[in-house]
């Protein structure tokens, strides 16, 4: 199956790998070439096992990534505005029964799909934890028909990974429960319960091997360091504005990402970073008082 990705970023990068990876052939566009290059050059290096490096190509152009393409993944990084021209004008370049999906949490496919000439074949397709992770939502615009789900379900499924049928509402589900536990975590260290690592701890939980198992494990204060804080602070500004003020981003968030403070990418957030792992907290940890020991009882 011929798979177009739209979008040279960490997401379009991590799409084409899961695809690669699947044994499909992957169809990276972006409009710089030096970035579509190089995120080519990350996915070899991480498919050098696999032996399918060769399964995957990249473009500048719009037509030649999408011409015979049974699949297209919008995972570029653009307002609602911008994902519905990018998708209506891959519309006139595809066949029929061509699948469009999009890739974007803080956007409404279902406002992305009324651009379109056949709204009825859009669907969202969000990973979780990508490259690796075993869930991938299926997002069900108000224009998807039964047919378009099951064949994006389909498609879910030769991905190696396990298809989860939302409703197009802001932050869809996964991403919604991420920031949410973000939030939490980061008001607990703002308001001084316990060190990030021990806030960390408090969230960790067991699960599969696997690069995307392995970060689940991790707690929500690191995941947000690996996301990137200030994606953190726009998803938690869009479901606050979508939503209500139970995603207001917390204080402390919004002055780490002033400072450039931003995560793993910068080597500080919440923690850090040295090797691509987290070390230490990147704040002192809060003194927890105790009571002084009665020397007179024993």
């Amino acid at each position: 199956m011929i798979v177009a990705v739209l979008g040279a970023g960490q997401r379009g990068r991590d799409i084409a790998q899961r695809c690669v990876r699947a044994g499909h052939d992957v169809r990276l566009r972006g409009t710089d070439a030096t970035a579509v290059m190089d995120r080519i050059d990350e996915i070899e290096r991480a498919l050098d096992a696999t032996g399918q490096q060769e399964r995957v190509d990249g473009t500048t152009g719009l037509e030649s990534a999408v011409s015979g393409a049974e699949v297209v993944i919008d995972a570029d990084d653009r307002d609602t505005d911008g994902h519905r021209e990018l998708v209506a004008e891959t519309e006139t370049m595809v066949g029929e029964d061509a699948l469009l999906a999009v890739s974007e949490p803080t956007v409404s496919v279902t406002a992305v799909a009324t651009g379109l000439r056949a709204p009825d074949r859009s669907v969202g397709l969000h990973l979780v934890d990508p490259p690796d992770g075993d869930v991938v939502e299926v997002v069900i615009a108000e224009q998807t028909t039964g047919r378009t789900r099951d064949r994006a379900a389909a498609f879910v499924e030769s991905l190696d990974a396990t298809p989860v049928v939302v409703r197009d509402t802001p932050g869809f589900a996964a991403m919604r429960l991420e920031l949410a536990a973000i939030a939490e975590a980061v008001r607990m260290v703002e308001e001084g319960v316990a060190s990030v690592r021990d806030v960390d701890r408090a969230f960790e939980r067991e699960g599969a091997g696997g690069h995307g198992a392995s970060d689940r494990r991790r707690g929500p204060l690191a995941r947000a360091d690996r996301l990137g804080l200030e994606t953190v602070l726009s998803g938690l500004t869009d479901l606050s504005e979508r939503l209500d003020a139970r995603f207001e981003p917390p204080a402390l968030l919004r002055r780490k990402v002033e400072d450039g403070r931003l995560g793993a990418a910068t080597g500080e957030g919440f923690y850090v970073w040295e090797n691509g792992e987290p070390t230490t907290g990147a704040d002192p940890d809060p003194e927890v008082p105790t009571r002084d020991d009665d020397s007179g009882v024993r």
